[in-house]
């Protein structure tokens, strides 16, 4: 063998070694997930929907009014479709007034919404013949009225400070001879009590309630998907197990994100102080609204609950079955905070409710009537800090089952916070049926 032929040998020995080496290499090579710079990743999905402001903004009472009489919906449901076909009336000669009295007509309906509304966002809400002008004053309530001689609606928005109101007509006999229906047979309508709370009346089920208990399983949402959507880099976010039901996670730079294992739920804060400037209302649900619908966040139904304008802070409240849903470590609410174009704060559940389980059974709760003797008569509440009573679901957690239990209970909003109300025994008092 010649000194030619040993060299491509060992030329030939050399190229299988190296390529050897190179596919040993690439083979060890450890996978780093993509380094993501968008602030929110458009492939993240919690599996939910999106909504706008004319799904998610609903009235919490729709009252109709017979003389000193009130009903509403015996089925919590039906105001909900009642309200989403209103959406559907084309409302005629809108105008504005310097006056915001409550209409006097004997027979009436009473419309309120859990928060202020600015009065730009009825054009969102409500289908009007064509441009109109909306004024700059917010409004809670609205009413409509009946004109029988024309069989039209006459409905009024009245401002929150009591001072102006706008007033549009529907001429639409089939509607309005739906709504005289309701006040002259009253079929599908329980009665309503009247309750003067701090000079704005609100009204409860006169009567004793009856709703079932419910047990739901239950979906989780994983918290990876959380910090996909929140962090720029998740290269670098590193977790921390707290406690036993509290994990931390962070990325140094950005943000903080806290997830709550026992109660299924997530806090995110943003600790890089942005201006602050406060937003204006129609602002600020536009900007909530986006956000959660890039990741499809409304998991469930939620209705807006509350706007903290000093905070530019906004809630949106779980419903189930046109009732509210309530807890104690609120596992029910989606809650976020903003900073000029930042999302400063954001808390929310990580669960979404599911199949029912069955074996559910009913429940009476007190009467309204009860419920009003109750707080007028108790050392635990003074009824100048109730600000609204409702009937809803307290949701509890059905141990570590992926499960829940909806119960229905009375709650009160007092001192600023929603709470069940938890009777004590008051003696010589007797009042409700």
């Amino acid at each position: 063998m010649n000194l030619e032929t040993i060299k491509s040998y060992i030329l030939v020995v050399l190229v299988g070694v190296s390529l050897l080496l190179t596919f040993a290499l690439w083979s060890s090579q450890p996978e780093y997930p993509m380094v993501k710079t968008d602030e929110f990743v458009d492939s993240v999905n919690l599996g939910g929907k999106k909504e706008t402001k004319k799904t998610i903004i609903e009235p919490k009472s729709v009252i109709f009014q017979n003389n000193d009489n009130y009903y509403s919906f015996t089925d919590q449901v039906d105001r909900k479709s009642f309200y989403e076909d209103m959406q559907s009336w084309v409302l005629y000669e809108f105008q504005t007034k310097s006056t915001g009295e409550r209409p006097s007509e004997e027979n009436q309906l009473e419309i309120i919404f859990p928060e202020a509304l600015p009065m730009e966002l009825a054009g969102d809400l409500f289908t009007f013949n064509s441009d109109v002008y909306l004024p700059d004053w917010n409004f809670k309530r609205l009413f409509i009225t009946f004109n029988r001689n024309s069989s039209s609606l006459n409905i009024m928005f009245k401002s929150s400070n009591g001072e102006k109101q706008a007033t549009a007509v529907v001429n639409n006999p089939d509607k309005f001879e739906r709504l005289w229906n309701y006040l002259t047979t009253y079929e599908g309508l329980t009665e309503y009590l009247r309750v003067e709370l701090a000079g704005s009346p609100i009204y409860i089920p006169k009567h004793k309630v009856v709703e079932p208990r419910r047990s739901i399983a239950v979906r989780e949402i994983n918290s990876n998907l959380m910090i996909d959507a929140l962090f720029n880099n998740t290269d670098i976010v590193r977790g921390t197990q707290v406690s036993e039901n509290e994990v931390y996670y962070t990325d140094s730079a950005r943000g903080i994100m806290r997830v709550y294992q026992n109660r299924r739920t997530m806090v995110f804060q943003n600790p890089i102080k942005s201006p602050y400037e406060q937003m204006n209302s129609n602002e600020l649900i536009e900007r909530s609204i986006a956000n959660i619908n890039e990741n499809n966040g409304w998991t469930d139904e939620f209705n807006l609950m509350g706007i903290n304008m000093t905070s530019n802070t906004i809630s949106y409240q779980m419903y189930y079955e046109g009732l509210p849903v309530f807890s104690n470590t609120n596992s029910s609410i989606i809650q976020q905070q903003f900073r000029g174009s930042e999302l400063n704060q954001y808390s929310r559940p990580l669960f979404t409710l599911n199949n029912l389980l069955g074996g559910d059974d009913s429940m009476e709760l007190r009467s309204g009537s009860d419920v009003v003797i109750y707080l007028e008569n108790s050392s635990r509440y003074k009824m100048e800090n109730v600000n609204d009573i409702k009937v809803g679901y307290h949701l509890s957690y059905r141990g570590s089952d992926d499960a829940v239990t909806l119960e229905p209970a009375w709650f009160i909003h007092y001192n600023g916070n929603w709470q069940q109300l938890n009777f004590e025994v008051i003696t010589q008092q007797k009042g409700g049926s």
